[in-house]
This record gives structure tokens, sequence and C-alpha cells, in this order.
């Protein structure tokens, strides 16, 4: 079976070693799984030739399988049936989110040669201090001698890792290092994950500050929108470049999504009915549809009013064009079209381009940020929502991730609008 077959979600993976002879058990024990579950390739095979659901390891007899399921309770009735049915002939079973996170996602790579007698000298004392003493005179040249200006630190204090209880920060860190890898890729940036042990929002100022000058930027993720606030408040006179995965990641994304959904429906933004369920989740988003022209914007606090009073607001004919759901838990009319964004829990990667993830405007912002020495305006969001949705397909309300001008346009159209450092 395959994954347009089934609904299943590769998060939830194991690798199955076996006897080559035994690849036929362990389909038959995946085809009786209680939920959704398939076996692939493990591996990416060139599109000409016939897919099939294993691969020999070597000329050994073993072969690798990959067994992906719906969620946690059919992996762990997968995991523990093919251990209990196949014995002996089990030769190793892996739980392929703790392979990938062993030994930490990404790495260092040198830049400066180390090859010679020559290569190493640079390195040395003498070289050093001929370089430091020339930015000691020069300060302002430290981007151009250093890889400062390319390196950003991903920090997180815990407080909002997922849909978690505020953690130790350490526990933050597989997921501080994929959104890392993820950053690295789309943005071609050197991004390290830094959870920091911050029991106050001061003290994530401090922090931020004693790190800055050996980075270009710092981008807050997995940390309260709320400490993210009295975080930027504190920095802002500090002249350090200061994002986050909200107000410079997934409000600009949703901003892009609503102003493609609007184009859609045939509405000007003018005369558009917007409702944004817990306004407060969204960061930057409300702004940013006020700045876009959007007419009517209605902040719905359900904790304070409920859903039904929502459902009341929305039940007449044409009363509301599209209602942005940051909560989850919104259910309106099915007439009403509703654009579901929860900040902690994005969507997968293959439904980007019906919903917002972070991914979107985030690598093109931080890179334009960089190049300016100044943090993105409401300006510079508002142009990255815009080409954002003009980068979308027809029928798409968001260019998939892997887009190839997707960084670039959004950097370009950033940087249009975000004055450069004088």
């Amino acid at each position: 079976m395959t994954r347009g077959q089934l609904q299943v979600n590769p998060a939830f993976s194991l690798a199955v070693r076996v006897p080559t002879t035994a690849v036929e058990r362990v389909r038959r024990v995946v085809a009786e799984a209680p939920g959704a579950a398939a076996c692939l390739v493990d591996h990416p095979r060139d599109d000409s030739h016939p897919r099939d659901d294993s691969h020999s390891d070597g000329d050994t007899g073993f072969t690798v399988v990959t067994v992906e399921a719906d969620g946690a309770d059919t992996l762990n009735w997968l995991d523990a049936t093919l251990r209990a049915r196949l014995g002996t002939d089990l030769l190793d079973v892996t739980d392929l989110a703790f392979s990938v996170a062993a030994g930490g996602k990404l790495g260092l790579l040198p830049l400066a040669r180390i090859v010679t007698d020559l290569d190493i000298a640079q390195l040395d004392a003498d070289a050093d201090r001929r370089v430091v003493t020339h930015l000691a005179a020069n300060p302002r040249a430290a981007d151009r001698y250093t890889g400062r200006a390319r390196r950003v630190a991903l920090l997180s204090d815990g407080t909002a890792v997922l849909d978690l209880e505020p953690i130790a920060a350490s526990t933050a860190l597989p997921a501080l290092e994929s959104q890392a890898l993820l950053l690295h890729r789309a943005s071609g940036l050197d991004v390290i994950p830094m959870p920091v042990a911050a029991p106050r929002a001061a003290d994530v100022v401090s922090a931020i500050s004693l790190l800055a000058p050996g980075f270009g930027a710092t981008v807050l993720v997995h940390t309260d929108l709320a400490r993210v606030a009295v975080i930027r408040d504190g920095l802002a006179d500090a002249g350090l470049v200061v994002l986050d995965a909200v107000n410079d990641g997934l409000a600009v994304a949703a901003a892009a999504a609503v102003l493609s959904t609007l184009r859609a429906q045939g509405t000007q933004p003018p005369a558009a009915r917007v409702v944004i369920v817990d306004p407060s989740r969204g960061g930057e988003l409300a702004g940013l549809l006020v700045a876009a022209g959007v007419g009517d914007i209605t902040l719905y606090d359900p904790v304070r009013y409920g859903i039904a009073a929502l459902h009341q607001l929305t039940a007449e004919a044409g009363a509301v064009d599209l209602v942005i759901d940051l909560i989850g838990l919104a259910a309106p009319p099915t007439t009403v079209q509703v654009l579901r964004t929860r900040p902690q829990t994005p969507p997968r990667f293959a439904a980007a381009t019906t919903a917002p993830r972070p991914l979107h405007a985030l690598p093109g912002l931080l890179t334009a940020a960089l190049a300016a020495h100044r943090p993105p305006t409401t300006a510079a969001r508002l142009a990255a929502a815009r080409a954002l949705s003009d980068l979308a397909a027809s029928g798409d309300l968001l260019p998939p991730l892997d887009h190839p001008d997707l960084t670039t346009k959004i950097a370009a159209a950033a940087a249009a609008a975000l004055p450069a450092d004088g």
C-alpha cells in the first residue's frame, strides 16, 4: 500500500530489518494493524523505476522495510506485534523519530581550508591577532571578517513547545534542532539551536544581549507569545535583529492565506468581513490585516463568549466572508469558509499550500532583516504576505514550501519595504 491509498502519517514510522524471506510476514502484520499502516521504501528512488516496498540490505540476504502508521496507537501495536510474531527473525526495529534525533540533527562544517601548513597558519595566533587588531579599530567590519552576518541563534525558553505545558529548555532541543535544520535549508544561513534556562522574560533579554556579539540575528521559537512581546519590548532600544516564529512567520503566512482566500472569492479587502477566533494567539495577524486594508475585522474571544455566539454571528448568509480559527475549536456553519491555523501545531508539510506554516515567511524575512541590520517592520511583513499570496498557484492559498523562489521573493519584497541600516 502507498501513502496515497492510506491516511498514514510518516512521522510515525518504524525501520524493520529482517531476513528477506521474512518480508512477507511483515506485510501480513501491517495488513492486520488496527489503524492505517503501510510498507514503503526507506530511501528515495528514481521515478523511472517501479516502486517497491522494501530494499535489500546489500547482498547479505536481509531487507529493511519502512512501516508507516496513522498515529501513536497503531505504531505501538505494530512494534509490539512485530516483536511477538517475528521473534528471532526480527533483527532490528527502530522508531525513526528517535533514530533521526539520536546524536543531533545538524552539525558544523569548516569553511576555511585546513589541509596544508599554509592553511593551518591562517588559524594560528599570529594571523588571528592581525584580524582582531583590525576589528578593534574597525568594529563595523566584523560582519565582513567573521561568520556573524550569516549566524542565527534559534532560541527557546521551553514555555511553548508544541502543545505541551512549559518544559525544561533542554527538553525542547529536538524540536529546536528540527526547526534549525529546516530554517537552514530554506535560507542557507547557519542556524544554531539554543535552549536557554530562563525563569523570567528578563533573563531571555539578558541572554540575547550577551549572545549578540556572535550572531547576526536571534529568532525566538517555542516561546510563549506573551513572553515574546515582553522580550522584544526589552530589546527595542538595543539595536539587535530579533524575530519570532509567530509574528514573523505564522502571522505573515496566515495574512497571505487570507489575501488569497479573498481574491478567490472575488472580495476586495475593504469590503471583506473577517472574524479572528482567539486573536491573542495570532500575534501581528490582526494588525497585518488592518494594514492590508481589510474593512471589517471582528476579534472573537471564545473563552469569554463561547462558540454558540460565533455560530449566531456567522449563521446569516453573507454575514462573514472568512473565519480565521486560531484555537482549533470553532465549527461555524459550512457555508462560511474557515482558515484553521494553530501556532503550536502547524499542518503537515503536505498541507502547506492550504494552511500556513512559519517557514512560508520566516526564512525570507530573516534574510532581509540580516541584510538591513534591523528587525522586520509591519510594512515589511505586509510586503512579504502579499508576495506569498502572489506566489500561490491557482486554487492554492499559499505556495508549497519547496517553491524554488519562495525565500528570494519574500526577502526581496521585505527588503524593499525595510530601510537599510544607515
